[in-house]
This record gives structure tokens, C-alpha cells and sequence, in this order.
């Protein structure tokens, strides 16, 4: 019946990938009945990530797992896609597709490498610079469908700010903030947001361009209006690289307190 209800949707010519979302859907819908079993299912996939998440820039490295769980060898066909995604969920665009045959011993199980390169994707990422990684396969000897998703996220580098001198209500100070461009690429008329409150209204300075894996340092000047501790807050603004902050949180004390001191 899934059969059927296949060439209904899709029509003869639909390719294996297509074959395969129908019948998971056929498998996991409110039609589930017309979907027709594998004679096994003794064959899984998962995708893992060592360490932290991938920095902005970088390549990212997955590990993808398959593992055999029969006694008898196991032929597989893999398909991958790695889609950039908003940070709703919605898929964007898709950066990168492969297929690979494998074979499985009796209760292997094998681990592949699979890398997502910058190049793949530094032209489509938005706003959280969310990404997910699709599997889907066939078993050759059972016709058992395999499929599994991995959502990761790459990490923007971050604002180093450092304040230089005593922090006194209604002196002049300075904190100097710190970036390095992760990227291999230029990035265009950049902007310094920083604000915090009883130490600066909102302000913008205005940079222009840093190379590539180029170090920039920043001077923010202002004078504090209110005592205690306080947190002033960086932002890099460029079209290149989104999500990049930094905090420091800075004791500010009153005249008469700098003066006893």
C-alpha cells in the first residue's frame, strides 16, 4: 500500500532519498497501517560531536555510527544532507548532500567521520547559525528504512573587555575590548555596540574592516553616573558574523571612596 500511496504523491520517476521520507512517514503517520515492515530492523544510525560545538569559521567534525546488531552481513545505502536552519526550526538551504554504501559485518559496528566544511556554508548562515545534519538509508537485504537527525550550532567567538584604571562616578575611564575574526575572509564595516547602565548611554563605533584572523583592539571611553557594581555590555555588528558579545562587570565608586583609598 505504501507503494501505492508513493507513486500517488511522488510518481515513478522519485528518487531513493524521496522513496524513503515516504515510507518513514507511511512507518510513523496516522496512516501507519499501510505502511508494509522490513523482514528485520536490526540495523541503527546516530550522529555524535566530541567536545564543545564547532567555532564559527572552522570546520565541523561529526561522528556518524552504524551498528550491524545480526548475524549476517548488512549492505547500506546512506544519504546525507546538511541544512542551515533558522532558529524557528524552518529549513533554509541546503549546503551539502552525499551518499555512501557501506557494507556491515556480522554485529559490526562502524564509526565514519563526516565533516561539514566553512566553505559549504558560510554564505547561507542566519541569525543563530543553527544547523542540521539529515540521515536516511536503506538495508539492501531487508529493505528496512534507517533515518535519524543531529541539530548542532556553531559557536561565535566572543568580546574580551577590559576596563583600565579605577572606575570612579563622574571620571573619565576607558575599557578596552578585544576581538580576533575567526574567519577566513574579510569582514565589512564593522560596528562596536556597547551600553551599560549608570556607566554609558548606548554607543556605536564605527571600525570599518578587519582581515582575516586579524586581532583589533577598541578603545570605549565614558564616565560613570552611578556607584556599585555595574555591567557594561560589547557587541560586534557585520554582515559576516552575528551573535558576538562580551561582558565585564566593574565596581564604580564615589569620589570621596576613590579619595580614601
Amino acid at each position: 500500500m505504501c507503494a501505492r500511496r508513493w507513486e500517488s504523491v511522488c510518481g515513478s520517476r522519485g528518487t531513493e532519498e524521496e522513496r524513503i521520507a515516504v515510507e518513514t512517514a507511511c512507518k510513523y503517520g496516522t496512516k501507519a497501517e499501510a505502511y508494509t515492515p522490513p523482514t528485520a530492523e536490526d540495523v541503527s544510525v546516530e550522529v555524535s560531536m566530541d567536545g564543545t560545538e564547532p567555532q564559527m569559521g572552522r570546520d565541523a567534525d561529526l561522528t556518524i555510527t552504524l551498528n550491524n546488531s545480526s548475524s549476517e552481513n548488512r549492505s547500506v545505502s546512506l544519504h546525507s544532507q546538511a541544512a542551515v536552519m533558522y532558529y524557528t526550526g524552518v529549513h533554509k538551504a541546503s549546503v551539502r548532500k552525499d551518499t555512501t554504501d557501506l557494507t556491515l559485518q556480522p554485529n559490526e559496528v562502524k564509526m565514519l567521520e563526516w565533516s561539514l566544511a566553512y566553505g559549504d556554508y558560510k554564505d547561507e548562515l542566519v541569525d543563530q547559525a543553527a544547523l542540521m545534519l539529515t540521515l536516511s538509508g536503506r538495508v539492501k537485504e531487508t529493505q528496512q528504512v534507517v533515518a535519524t537527525q543531529y541539530s548542532f550550532r556553531l559557536r561565535s567567538p566572543d568580546l574580551t573587555l577590559s576596563p583600565i584604571g579605577e572606575a570612579v562616578v563622574g571620571e573619565k575611564m576607558t575599557v578596552e575590548i578585544l576581538f580576533t575574526n575567526p574567519l577566513p575572509r574579510t569582514l565589512k564595516g564593522v560596528l562596536f555596540h556597547v551600553e551599560g547602565l549608570g556607566l554609558i548611554t548606548a554607543q556605536s563605533i564605527h571600525y570599518g574592516d578587519i582581515g582575516s584572523h586579524a586581532s583589533v583592539s577598541v578603545a570605549a571611553k565614558f564616565e560613570p553616573t552611578q556607584s556599585g557594581l555595574r555591567k557594561l555590555l560589547a557587541t560586534l555588528d557585520c554582515r559576516q558574523l552575528t551573535q558576538v558579545h562580551g561582558v565585564v562587570s566593574i565596581n564604580v565608586k564615589e569620589k570621596n571612596e576613590a579619595t580614601l583609598s
